[in-house]
């Protein structure tokens, strides 16, 4: 039986109706922006195999608890610690030693700060940090957002499949096995 295709206007509707509000707590926004780069980089995107790993990561300007508008100054800081455990790309062994297991990182931040305005659901709200891993500082866990945009350009959800693709080691340079 062959599988069944489901178009990206579907998926955007079912994401709809599941994410109903505009300001989303951090688990359910951290969902959902996985699912807005997946549907940005295509079927014909694998996320293992041939192609690169890509770890995506999320923060935002609003929160479901701000009750100031516009929201306070937030400059967020995103995980980029080696990492040791089960690693699925190889095969769901378990690894001792600690690595960054991505090839490219993907940081989103959605920066609308007016409680009337923001919706994290809109893709055209959210700025993407497209980080190869090799370019990230080898002695930090953490790095914020000042210093991504120091570092990386910003790229709105349109061009973010270019912006992965030219990011993209060389085939022999993809983190296979730890």
């Amino acid at each position: 039986m062959m599988p069944t295709r489901v178009s990206p206007g579907e998926i955007r509707a079912a994401l709809m109706r599941r994410y109903d509000r505009c300001v989303m707590n951090n688990t359910e926004r951290g969902l959902y922006v996985e699912c807005m780069v997946a549907l940005a980089l295509g079927d014909d995107w694998e996320l293992a195999g041939d192609k690169a790993w890509i770890e995506v990561q999320q923060s935002a300007a609003r929160k479901p608890g701000d009750r100031q508008a516009p929201s306070p100054y937030r400059n967020p800081s995103f995980y980029i610690f080696p990492r040791k455990g089960p690693f699925i790309k190889a095969g769901g062994r378990w690894v001792r030693t600690p690595a960054r297991r991505a090839d490219i990182y993907i940081f989103a931040w959605h920066d609308e700060k007016r409680s009337e305005h923001a919706d994290h659901r809109d893709p055209d709200q959210w700025l993407f940090y497209v980080a190869p891993e090799k370019y990230l500082p080898d002695n930090k866990g953490k790095i914020r957002l000042t210093e991504l945009e120091k570092i990386f350009p910003s790229h709105s959800i349109a061009p973010l499949k270019h912006a992965v693709e030219n990011a993209l080691p060389p085939q022999e340079a993809l983190k296979d096995t730890p």
